[in-house]
């Protein structure tokens, strides 16, 4: 089962030096983004025997996404680059939004036109995470149009458990309700309706350890991602154990065996000092 993070830099530590960490740290899931162009020549190698997911631009972030038609020199470049690649990033799936601009009224149809044509160029499946722009019955439409349009290159739903709490639904119930659909989760923390991308127990109010359960009992395998923003001061415990707890609920042997290398590398730290 893959297990990992979502990576970027942080602070002074390069996309490279966090993957090879996490690397060491047992961890075989790592989700990239755009961002990851820039260090490519760095990344690859650090990779070895983990696999990846490309989380494709959206607007919140970059300003534009593959529905854009304005911007669809950069879209050829990603495309490009990706299809390039792909195989040395052991790329197993891309996660795409649907196109946030008046989605709460209705995508335009030539913006869904723009994104699909995109899409359908990529080298590996597409899951569409869901937005709080988008409501459950609105975004089940677009999961259909999306498999009309893009056929075999369609995955299904990357289940976002904060976008739902942000937008006041049960992340649990709607985990249900698309459970046949979801073949990707994405899971961080909340505060309020901010989706703020904290680790878990850090006084949030996703209802995390439900919302596990609800997902062993389901029989989930699919790739999960803890979408986590590490403390500005630092503290990377928190982080930790947001991982360890998903290792303990679906992959017992992954646990036992995190736990023995951060023991080690506790020792190792204690007898520098």
């Amino acid at each position: 089962m893959l297990i990992g993070f979502t990576v970027e830099g942080f602070q002074d530590w390069h996309p490279a030096a966090i993957t090879a960490a996490m690397r060491r740290l047992g961890v075989n899931f790592i989700e990239y983004n755009i961002r990851l162009f820039n260090s490519l020549d760095q990344v690859l190698p650090q990779l070895r025997a983990m696999r990846t997911a490309f989380h494709l631009p959206i607007i919140e972030e970059e300003g534009w996404d593959f529905s854009s038609s304005e911007r669809q020199q950069q879209i050829e470049a990603s495309i490009a680059l990706l299809l390039q690649h792909h195989r040395a990033l052991s790329l197993t799936h891309f996660i795409a939004h649907p196109p946030a601009a008046g989605a709460s009224s209705g995508i335009p149809p030539a913006r869904l036109d723009t994104l699909f044509a995109n899409l359908a160029r990529l080298p590996r499946p597409l899951y569409f995470e869901n937005i709080p722009e988008l409501s459950p019955e609105a975004f089940r439409a677009f999961l259909k149009e999306a498999q009309e349009r893009l056929g075999a290159k369609y995955a299904g739903m990357c289940f976002d458990a904060a976008h739902f709490q942000i937008s006041g639904l049960d992340p649990v119930a709607q985990f249900l309700a698309f459970r046949d659909q979801i073949g990707a989760v994405h899971l961080s923390d909340c505060i309020g309706r901010e989706d703020s991308h904290l680790p878990f127990d850090s006084g949030g109010d996703l209802p995390i350890r439900p919302l596990l359960r609800a997902m062993r009992r389901s029989g989930y395998r699919g790739s999960i991602t803890l979408e986590i923003r590490p403390d500005p001061a630092g503290d990377l415990a928190s982080y930790i154990r947001s991982y360890t707890l998903l290792l303990r609920s679906f992959t017992p042997a992954r646990f036992l065996s995190t736990r023995l290398r951060l023991l080690a590398a506790e020792r190792l730290m204690i007898n520098r000092n």
